[in-house]
């Protein structure tokens, strides 16, 4: 097993203090990041650790950024947004795809690569490993196929086998990835290096699901999922290597990672035939104050998905508003409610925009079966 990960927190620790000298203070909030140093590990460090960082507007940058790189297909647009986004409030999840950008850089047929573009790739990302992304296996992967891309073929397998041995599981990406072309062609190594870390991961569809299910720690009983629930929370964020599990990632009406954002929020049940999690959706193209709409969801020992219900909020406005109650015993309430806000969300967006009426219309009653089914049971028998 390879260590990066450890080799990177030892990195971040001594970056900590050489920050500090730079700066020459303790007082993080005096200390800047310039355009000149947004790749400079110590220097970033050092300036995230600042209590009033603009997050929102941070935020509002990226999804700019990630609108022109996935969207409209131009990383070269799509980085000088990138790079704003960092000097305001440097984020990890910034950093990955400043990295995915500066390695794919391409106008029709004609790559705009160059060696620059790609140690900076390679530097985006070990800063993106040092504020901690996840998962570390996408990282590797893509610092592999950066290095395969300089004809680095030592470092590029390294990498390559250090991503499988941390829970790379996309094989057919693998055997098929352009990036990796020079790697497969080298077929006695590829075969043997790569070969072992794939058999040694063993059933990779169920180690994927293992990592999945893995983030999601019991939640206490009962539950109400209603508009205060997520505040003050900070959940963790589902990427997309586990969209086979979510259908709403693979379903959105926006690309990747534009129009919503995913989060774990707890495991409800754990038994030998299924697992039931609670997971939300936010539609941060709308407004990064938009309402979670949160997900019951169940699946067997594999991973496959048996059962899901909205439990809270709502996917689209037009929608009744969901609030769910989940007790320990595996019985569910939603009600239902019409709202009405002072303004219309779709246009003038959630903040500053105070809810005028929330009527309830309706109510529903739900089990979950010994089978890990969610099913609809009675009121009288709900009430009991």
């Amino acid at each position: 097993m390879r260590y990066i990960p450890f080799i990177a927190i030892l990195f971040a620790a001594a970056a900590c203090q050489q920050g500090k000298d730079k700066a020459g203070t303790s007082n993080n909030n005096a200390y800047t990041l310039t355009e000149g140093y947004h790749l400079d590990a110590d220097s970033v460090l050092h300036f995230a650790a600042r209590k009033d960082l603009p997050e929102d507007e941070a935020d509002r940058l990226f999804r700019q950024a990630i609108d022109k790189y996935r969207n409209d297909k131009d990383p070269k647009a799509a980085l000088p947004l990138f790079r704003q986004s960092i000097l305001k409030a440097p984020r990890a999840a910034a950093f990955f795809e400043y990295g995915n950008a500066l390695s794919e850089m391409r106008s029709g047929d004609k790559t705009l690569q160059s060696d620059l573009s790609t140690e900076q790739a390679l530097k985006a990302y070990h800063i993106a490993d040092l504020l901690g992304y996840k998962p570390v296996s996408k990282l590797l992967y893509n610092s592999a196929c950066v290095y395969a891309k300089q004809d680095n073929v030592d470092s590029a397998f390294h990498y390559l086998v250090s991503a499988i041995e941390f829970g790379y599981t996309n094989t057919d990406q693998i055997y098929k990835d352009e990036d990796l072309a020079k790697l497969r062609a080298v077929r006695y190594r590829f075969d043997s290096e790569v070969g072992n870390a794939l058999a040694g991961a063993s059933d990779p569809d169920r180690l994927l699901w293992k990592l999945f299910s893995h983030e999601f720690q019991p939640i206490d009983l009962p539950v109400v999922f209603d508009l205060k629930y997520g505040e003050e929370k900070e959940f963790g964020s589902v990427t997309y290597d586990f969209e086979k599990f979510i259908p709403e990632m693979r379903d959105g009406k926006f690309s990747r990672d534009v129009g919503s954002e995913f989060y774990y929020i707890g495991s409800v049940q754990t038994t030998p035939l299924y697992t039931v999690v609670t997971y939300a959706v936010k539609d941060v193209m709308i407004d990064s104050d938009a309402p979670y709409c949160y997900y019951l969801a169940s699946f067997d020992p594999s991973g496959k998905l048996l059962d899901k219900l909205i439990v809270g909020g709502h996917r689209i406005l037009e929608e009744p508003f969901r609030v769910g109650k989940i007790t320990a015993n595996g019985d569910v309430e939603v009600k239902k409610f019409a709202i009405r806000y002072e303004k219309d969300p779709a246009k003038e967006g959630y903040r500053e925009n105070e809810m005028a009426e929330m009527n309830e219309v309706g109510v529903e009653y739900f089990a979950i079966t010994p089978e890990g089914r969610i099913t609809p049971k009675s009121a009288p028998l709900a009430m009991k």
